[in-house]
Protein backbone atom coordinates (compact mmCIF):
# COMPACT_ATOMS: atom_id res chain seq x y z
CA UNK A 1 0.00 0.00 0.00
CA UNK A 2 1.08 3.09 -1.03
CA UNK A 3 0.34 5.13 1.90
CA UNK A 4 2.53 2.55 4.19
CA UNK A 5 5.57 2.89 1.68
CA UNK A 6 5.11 7.05 3.04
CA UNK A 7 3.56 8.14 -0.16
CA UNK A 8 0.30 10.35 1.23
CA UNK A 9 -2.74 8.90 -0.10
CA UNK A 10 -6.53 9.94 0.34
CA UNK A 11 -8.43 7.37 1.25
CA UNK A 12 -11.53 8.36 2.02
CA UNK A 13 -13.40 7.65 -1.54
CA UNK A 14 -12.68 3.62 -0.65
CA UNK A 15 -16.28 2.32 0.10
CA UNK A 16 -16.93 0.26 3.05
CA UNK A 17 -19.79 -2.65 3.45
CA UNK A 18 -20.38 -1.85 7.06
CA UNK A 19 -23.61 -4.06 6.89
CA UNK A 20 -23.66 -5.61 10.23
CA UNK A 21 -21.54 -3.02 12.19
CA UNK A 22 -23.63 -2.16 15.07
CA UNK A 23 -25.10 1.63 15.29
CA UNK A 24 -23.06 2.99 17.38
CA UNK A 25 -20.07 2.28 15.95
CA UNK A 26 -21.62 3.29 12.44
CA UNK A 27 -21.64 6.49 13.91
CA UNK A 28 -18.78 6.65 15.52
CA UNK A 29 -17.10 5.54 11.83
CA UNK A 30 -19.22 7.96 10.18
CA UNK A 31 -17.37 10.70 11.81
CA UNK A 32 -13.95 9.62 12.05
CA UNK A 33 -13.80 9.04 8.05
CA UNK A 34 -14.62 12.91 7.88
CA UNK A 35 -11.02 13.75 9.76
CA UNK A 36 -8.89 14.74 7.04
CA UNK A 37 -5.56 13.11 6.45
CA UNK A 38 -3.48 15.73 8.19
CA UNK A 39 -5.79 15.71 11.13
CA UNK A 40 -6.82 14.72 14.60
CA UNK A 41 -9.49 14.44 16.91
CA UNK A 42 -9.92 12.29 20.33
CA UNK A 43 -12.40 10.31 21.19
CA UNK A 44 -13.70 13.07 23.76
CA UNK A 45 -14.72 15.21 20.68
CA UNK A 46 -16.18 12.45 18.84
CA UNK A 47 -18.21 11.39 21.71
CA UNK A 48 -18.83 15.27 22.14
CA UNK A 49 -20.27 15.05 18.34
CA UNK A 50 -22.24 11.89 19.44
CA UNK A 51 -24.11 14.08 21.98
CA UNK A 52 -21.99 12.81 25.43
CA UNK A 53 -18.18 13.86 25.94
CA UNK A 54 -18.55 11.53 28.71
CA UNK A 55 -18.68 8.29 25.84
CA UNK A 56 -15.29 9.14 24.88
CA UNK A 57 -14.03 5.78 25.90
CA UNK A 58 -17.01 3.77 24.22
CA UNK A 59 -15.58 5.98 21.14
CA UNK A 60 -12.81 4.08 22.05
CA UNK A 61 -14.19 0.70 22.02
CA UNK A 62 -15.96 1.26 18.65
CA UNK A 63 -12.71 2.08 16.99
CA UNK A 64 -10.90 -1.06 18.67
CA UNK A 65 -13.52 -2.63 16.77
CA UNK A 66 -12.96 -1.11 13.05
CA UNK A 67 -12.35 -4.15 10.68
CA UNK A 68 -10.57 -1.42 8.19
CA UNK A 69 -7.93 -0.18 10.02
CA UNK A 70 -6.14 2.66 7.65
CA UNK A 71 -9.06 2.99 4.88
CA UNK A 72 -11.30 3.64 8.49
CA UNK A 73 -8.92 6.48 9.79
CA UNK A 74 -9.32 5.21 13.19
CA UNK A 75 -5.71 6.12 13.38
CA UNK A 76 -6.48 9.70 13.43
CA UNK A 77 -8.36 9.43 16.54
CA UNK A 78 -6.32 9.91 20.07
CA UNK A 79 -6.96 9.78 23.32
CA UNK A 80 -7.38 12.46 26.04
CA UNK A 81 -4.44 15.21 26.31
CA UNK A 82 -3.62 14.33 22.73
CA UNK A 83 -2.12 10.74 23.70
CA UNK A 84 -1.51 8.24 20.92
CA UNK A 85 -3.94 5.64 22.59
CA UNK A 86 -4.32 2.26 20.85
CA UNK A 87 -4.67 1.15 17.38
CA UNK A 88 -5.73 -2.37 16.33
CA UNK A 89 -4.08 -2.31 12.90
CA UNK A 90 -1.04 -4.88 12.18
CA UNK A 91 1.68 -2.88 14.06
CA UNK A 92 -0.32 -1.02 16.64
CA UNK A 93 0.70 2.17 17.72
CA UNK A 94 3.84 1.94 15.72
CA UNK A 95 2.08 1.84 12.67
CA UNK A 96 -0.40 4.34 13.84
CA UNK A 97 2.06 6.99 14.36
CA UNK A 98 3.87 6.26 11.01
CA UNK A 99 0.57 6.90 9.41
CA UNK A 100 0.24 10.38 11.21
CA UNK A 101 3.89 11.63 10.23
CA UNK A 102 3.40 10.32 6.71
CA UNK A 103 -0.25 12.52 6.96
CA UNK A 104 1.65 15.62 8.37
CA UNK A 105 -0.38 15.56 11.45
CA UNK A 106 0.86 17.59 14.69
CA UNK A 107 -1.39 16.24 17.26
CA UNK A 108 -1.15 19.22 19.95
CA UNK A 109 -0.31 21.83 17.52
CA UNK A 110 2.54 22.93 15.34
CA UNK A 111 6.22 22.05 17.14
CA UNK A 112 8.88 24.30 16.50
CA UNK A 113 10.02 22.72 12.94
CA UNK A 114 6.06 22.86 12.27
CA UNK A 115 6.54 19.09 11.38
CA UNK A 116 6.03 16.86 14.69
CA UNK A 117 8.51 13.54 14.31
CA UNK A 118 6.79 10.81 15.94
CA UNK A 119 8.40 8.04 17.30
CA UNK A 120 8.27 5.58 20.06
CA UNK A 121 10.93 3.73 21.52
CA UNK A 122 10.95 0.36 21.74
CA UNK A 123 11.57 -1.21 24.75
Amino acid sequence: MALLRGEPHDLTDVKIDDAGTPEYNARVYAIARKIPPGQTMTCGEIAERLGDKLLAREVGTALGQNACPVVMPCHRVLAAGGKTGGFSASGGVVTKLKLLSIEGAQPGGPTLSDRLLLVVRRR
